[in-house]
């Protein structure tokens, strides 16, 4: 259960990052790409997935020691930011890894039944995966083969994916670094 809230993290920004990431940390500043970002965000509904995901965690965190006490009571105050710093470190590593019409892409995938099927299919894979260290993996998010070939936008995101997810990981290691240390303390 320790080590939940951190694999769950990792595997919803791999998500995030596989569904939404290119070119150079440069392009971030470039407000109509964040802005492409951030409405992909919406779409996928990344932050109130992250935000209930969280809340089963802490629901389940033991509470049997003085220190798991402490331990339970730091998450659940840093616990109501989640979903909102999660959103923030995505759209930041999404900005960086793609362009403003591969995100344009991205988001009209993701808003169309084929893309919220995958999404589903992937939280769902991932959250039952936890447990047995199974669930998804980064080459099975998003693959070119899998997406329609017609639209040389989504593809070169898909391509993309892993410069994203490497971004994406070290983005959220650094905006959860407290999180992952209280929940790695023994």
């Amino acid at each position: 259960m320790r080590r939940l809230l951190f694999a769950v993290v990792m595997i919803v920004s791999a998500l995030a990052f596989g569904l939404a990431a290119g070119p150079s940390l440069a392009q971030a500043g470039n407000a109509q790409t964040r802005a492409a970002a951030e409405r992909l965000m919406t779409t996928i509904g990344l932050e109130k997935r992250v935000e209930a995901i969280t809340q089963l965690y802490l629901n389940f965190l033991p509470t049997n020691t003085p220190a798991e006490q402490q331990r339970a009571a730091e998450l659940r105050q840093r616990g109501p930011s989640a979903g909102p710093r999660f959103r923030t470190a995505v759209v930041n590593a999404a900005s960086s890894s793609y362009t403003r019409p591969e995100l344009d892409a991205l988001d009209s995938y993701f808003a169309s039944g084929e893309g919220q099927r995958l999404l589903t299919t992937a939280v769902t894979r991932a959250v039952l995966g936890v447990g047995s260290k199974g669930g998804v993996k980064s080459s099975d998010i998003l693959r070119p083969e899998d997406l329609p070939r017609d639209n040389p936008a989504l593809q070169a995101a898909a391509a993309k994916y892993p410069a994203f997810e490497k971004l994406a990981q070290a983005e959220l290691q650094r905006e959860f670094s407290q999180e992952i240390a209280l929940i790695n303390q023994r």
